[in-house]
């Protein structure tokens, strides 16, 4: 049982993949034109904010989170700057969402390599699942044998044989792209961000300026086709 305990983590480790992910979810863009640009406008503000602050003390030889030290939890009064950032285009309102998907001069093409990774993927699936059937076969077949001849042989035979079904679905059936697959969905999928009407952080701030300036630069000729979610 050592044995197959490893060979099965083994196979998990090394050829993990799965079911492929969804197309992108589609994100209603305006309508583009070769005059309009997008215009991004952040508002830095500073308040006084009670916030939760904490001090340790602790007794020679021992440091926090020690037991033996005391927290004392208290509120100070302290600056807290924030800054909100919005997007137009056109001086019409745009969400962070629609702004990603404006802003990415390589959408297009990013959607067409995600769904040739997810044809690969799902093709990958079928060498798979007969690779983890015979796996889970070969298990059960030792088990209930107690490895003893010949049914310990044939439930060997099924581990193996399974471990190279699923090794080929990985290797060379298209099973290794499924987490790429997944990587880049998550990178495409902007379904909870095309609800985001400001976004807050410096961070959000700068990215947004590069971008809009670097679509701007660009014309924005980015007309939104079938690969930007429209279907």
């Amino acid at each position: 049982m050592k044995r197959t305990a490893i060979t099965l983590s083994v196979l998990t480790i090394t050829a993990c993949y799965g079911a492929a992910p969804p197309h992108p979810a589609a994100i209603q863009l305006p309508e583009l034109s070769d005059e309009a640009t997008i215009d991004v406008h952040s508002n830095t503000t500073t308040t006084i904010e009670n916030r939760m602050k904490e001090a340790w003390t602790c007794p020679a030889g021992h440091v926090q989170p020690d037991p033996a030290c005391t927290v004392t939890r208290y509120e100070e009064a302290e600056p807290v700057t924030r800054t909100e950032t919005v997007a137009t285009y056109g001086a019409q309102p745009i969400t962070y969402g629609q702004f990603r998907v404006m802003t990415d001069p390589d959408y297009d093409a990013k959607v067409a390599r995600l769904d040739d990774m997810r044809q690969k993927c799902r093709r990958a699936n079928v060498p798979r699942w007969v690779g983890m059937g015979l796996a889970l076969g070969g298990v059960v077949a030792i088990v209930a044998s107690g490895n003893t001849k010949p049914i310990g042989l044939i439930g060997w035979g099924g581990l193996a044989g399974g471990g190279l079904s699923y090794a080929f679905g990985y290797y060379g059936y298209g099973g290794r792209t499924c987490n790429e697959a997944r990587a880049l969905y998550h990178e495409l999928d902007v379904s909870e961000e095309a609800g985001w009407k400001s976004v807050w952080g410096a961070d959000y701030a700068t990215e947004m300026k590069t971008l809009s300036e670097q679509f701007n630069a660009r014309g924005g000729r980015h007309a939104p086709g079938d690969s930007l979610g429209m279907r």
